[in-house]
Order: structure tokens, then C-alpha cells, then sequence
């Protein structure tokens, strides 16, 4: 079947939808990793000075912990909300939600104000970020992909996924900028608070972008529906369950895998396999950038050769190529080799699992009827990261049989099985028509659409 021409070409309103999209997932990610990244430099401003290290860095993890576990609180409300009252509507609230929370957090008073109300004070803007942060997903994701020329929602969801390592890569630019620009009590008092403040003016360009955007046809949603049950529950009813179930083992799977490498391995490389923190530091960029080449890449051959297949791909990929480069990064290090052939397999182990998300963005759209699909959209994709956030729980449970520096691995490969699964039990998507379908998963064999 041919694709009519009118649909091989982005509207001036899909266009700002896209760009919208782009937008959310850099913002998103600005938000969740600008603590995890700066607040540990700066920790004795909100911290006696007679606490001990290891309760210092327990601290640490979380303040970083509770927003991801924010996440699975606010995706299946807002999502459930998207569909009700509008895409747009909830990435309005969503938005001014975290922009606030983020003004708030660069405006804390430290211990010597506040005493331990200032730690309080802040594990509970993170939780409540969290919450603005995971809704932020349910609205303008599904919005951009909905509004993509069926032809391009490779391209456009590898694009939005790239949005992600993009806003990690400018982070550690601008923490690298102010650790060299301010230290001391300039650090501590003020410094640490400018990046938080252009985080706020980010929020505030996200905010005013989408009150420009049109809102989606309500009542196509509606339509789509069955019935008056509230979209969150029609998510989980006999039709829609299993396709549910599917999407979350596949998430979950690269989750796994991903937030070792994302979390664990910088923090391995430097406190366990004793590297140089300020090669470290470059090396996060020097991957961060290169999984935004893979994000887009995945997207693109997804839309090319079949997204199950691209997927399916993906899993092996995890599996096999990045435990074993992960092992070899050890083994290296261990050996007192030079931190380029580190660097080289720790992007190798960084990229595999990171990657695959460029195409999931739109496969997990497609799997979705437009009545239920923010609410199935923001739910699968915050509550499939529960397990994996508890990462360290694992690690402390495998060191009991295993060396400290090899557990990840276990975590990898595990993340890459539950992958493959998620992968193979799923069907095909490419080709599925986004609006006006009835509120089931997608047709198991859509691609005939796209040919």
C-alpha cells in the first residue's frame, strides 16, 4: 500500500509537535540527572560536617532514587489524564509542575539555616518532580509520534530519544564550566545553584513553546474508548492487558541494562577500578554523544527493516556484545592498561543498551489504541524503571557469590534476556495507523501499511 504524499510531509502543526517532543525528553532528562551529577560536590552545604562519608554518599543515592521512583507515580496519573482532557493540557501542567520544583531546589537554604530540614526539604522536591517529571512523558511523546508522517516516526522518535544523552552531555559541560569557574565557598554557597537556574529557564522556554501548540482531537479519543471507564483502567482490561505485559518485560529488560551503565559504571571506573575522575568525565561525554548517533540510528533502521526485528537485534547486541565489553573494561583496567582501550569498550558497553530506546519510543506509541495510549505510554515507561532503580539492592545481593566489579554483568545479561523476550512474544508495528484506531494494542502484523 502506498502512502499518500500529503502524509510523507510534517505540518506546520506536526512540526511543532516534533520539535515539542524533542524538547520534553531534553528537558526531562535535564531535570533527573542535574542533581545526580552536581549536588555530590556540593553536599556539605546541606550536610553536617560531623556526618559520617558513607551516610554522605547514602544521602546522595537518595536524592537521585526518590525522583525515579517519582516517576511510576506520575506516569500512570497524567497519563490517564492525557487522555481524558488533552495531550497538551497535561504537558502544560506537567511542566510548570517541574519548573517550579527546579527554581525551588536552586533557591534551598543549606544546613546551617535549616539544619537537617534542608535535606528533608530536598528528597521531597525531588519526590514531587518526580511526579511532574513522569507525567511529563504521558503528554507530548505520544503527541509527536501521533502527529509524525507514518514514514518518519523512525527518524522523529530517534530524534526525541536523542533529546535524552543530549541534555546528560550538556549537564557535565556545564558542571565541568562551574567546578573550574567556582570553588571553595563560592562553590558552595551560590556556584552549585547556576545550573540549576538555567534549568529553570528551560522549563520556562518548554512551558511557553507548548502553550503554542494545538491541542488533539478530544473527541477521536473519546471514540476510541470503550466506554466511560476511565483510560487507566481500560489500560489493564482483557483486550489491552497482554500487549501491556509484552511492552513491560521489553522496557524493564532495557532498563536493567541501561541504568547499570548509565549509574553504576562511571562510579565503578573511578572508586573500585581507581581511573582518573576527569577522564571519566570525558568519557561520559564522549558516550553521551555517541548514543545520540545510536538513538537515531535505531530509530531510522527500525522504520527500515521492521522495528520487532530491530529490537530483536538490540537484545542480542545487549546480551552478548555489551557484558562482554563490560568484562573486558574490568579486565583492562585491572591490568593497568591506558584509559583508551577502556574508553573505547566502556562506550561500546555504554551505547548497546542505550541505543535501542531511539526505536522503543515509537514502538511503545504503536502498541497503544489512541484512547488508552498516554495512559499505556507513561505507565509501561516509568513502572518498568522500579526494578532496575533498585540496581545497588542487586549489586549488594550478588556480591555474596560474585566480585564487586563483575555483579553488573549479571544485571546486563539479565536486562538483555528479558529484552529478547519482550521482544520476540511482540508483534510488528511499523505501519500501524496512530489515530482513529479502536483503544487495542496495535495489529499484530501492521507492516503491509508502510510498503
Amino acid at each position: 500500500m502506498t502512502v499518500p504524499l500529503t502524509e510523507e510531509r510534517l505540518t506546520p502543526e506536526a512540526r511543532r509537535s516534533v520539535v515539542g517532543g524533542i524538547l520534553s525528553l531534553f528537558v526531562d532528562s535535564f531535570d533527573i540527572y542535574l542533581p545526580a551529577l552536581v549536588l555530590p560536590a556540593v553536599m556539605d552545604y546541606f550536610e553536617p560536617a560531623s556526618m559520617s562519608a558513607t551516610t554522605k554518599v547514602t544521602l546522595v543515592t537518595v536524592i537521585f532514587v526518590v525522583t525515579l521512583l517519582g516517576r511510576p507515580i506520575g506516569g500512570p496519573i497524567f497519563g490517564n489524564l492525557a487522555d481524558r482532557i488533552g495531550r497538551r493540557r497535561v504537558t502544560m501542567i506537567t511542566g510548570i509542575g517541574f519548573t517550579i520544583v527546579t527554581l525551588l531546589i536552586g533557591l534551598m537554604p543549606g544546613y546551617a539555616s535549616w539544619g537537617y530540614g534542608s535535606i528533608v526539604g530536598l528528597i521531597l522536591l525531588r519526590l514531587i518532580g518526580g511526579i511532574f517529571l513522569g507525567g511529563g512523558y504521558a503528554g507530548p511523546v505520544p503527541l509527536a509520534i501521533e502527529r509524525s508522517p507514518m514514514r518518519r516516526r523512525g527518524l522523529v522518535g530517534g530524534v526525541m530519544a536523542a533529546g535524552a544523552p543530549a541534555a546528560i552531555t550538556l549537564i557535565s559541560v556545564i558542571q565541568l564550566v562551574v567546578l573550574e569557574r567556582f570553588s571553595g565557598p563560592a562553590l558552595q554557597s551560590w556556584g552549585w545553584r547556576i545550573p540549576f537556574f538555567f534549568g529553570f529557564l528551560l522549563g520556562i522556554a518548554y512551558v511557553v513553546y507548548y502553550s503554542r501548540v494545538k491541542e488533539v482531537d478530544l473527541e477521536e479519543l473519546k471514540k476510541s474508548r470503550e466506554g466511560n471507564r476511565a483510560p487507566l483502567f481500560q489500560l489493564f482490561n482483557r483486550r489491552n492487558i497482554r500487549g501491556f505485559g509484552q511492552v513491560f518485560l521489553l522496557m524493564t529488560g532495557m532498563w536493567f541494562a541501561a541504568q547499570i551503565v548509565l549509574s553504576f559504571m562511571p562510579g565503578l571506573l573511578v572508586g573500585v577500578l581507581h581511573q582518573n575522575p576527569s577522564d571519566v568525565s570525558t568519557l561520559e561525554i564522549i558516550a553521551n554523544v555517541a548514543t545520540i548517533v545510536g538513538m537515531i540510528a535505531a530509530g531510522v533502521w527500525g522504520q527500515r527493516i521492521g522495528r520487532r526485528k530491530l529490537l530483536l537485534g538490540c537484545a542480542v547486541a545487549i546480551t552478548l556484545g555489551a557484558s562482554l565489553a563490560y568484562v573486558l573494561l574490568v579486565l583492562l583496567a585491572r591490568s593497568g592498561a591506558g584509559f583508551l582501550p577502556i574508553g573505547i569498550v566502556a562506550v561500546v558497553a555504554f551505547v548497546l543498551p542505550n541505543a535501542p530506546l531511539g526505536c522503543l519510543v515509537v514502538y511503545l506509541n504503536e502498541r497503544f489504541g489512541a484512547g488508552v495510549r498516554s495512559s499505556g505510554y507513561g505507565t509501561v515507561y516509568t513502572l518498568s524503571l522500579i526494578l532496575p532503580a533498585l540496581y545497588s539492592v542487586w549489586i549488594t545481593v550478588l556480591q555474596a557469590v560474585l566480585p564487586y566489579e563483575y555483579t553488573a554483568v549479571v544485571l546486563i545479561v539479565i536486562g538483555g534476556v528479558l529484552f529478547f523476550v519482550g521482544a520476540w512474544i511482540g508483534p510488528e508495528t511499523r505501519g500501524t495507523v496512530l489515530l482513529g484506531e479502536p483503544a487495542g494494542a496495535a495489529a499484530p502484523h501492521a507492516d503491509a501499511a508502510s510498503e
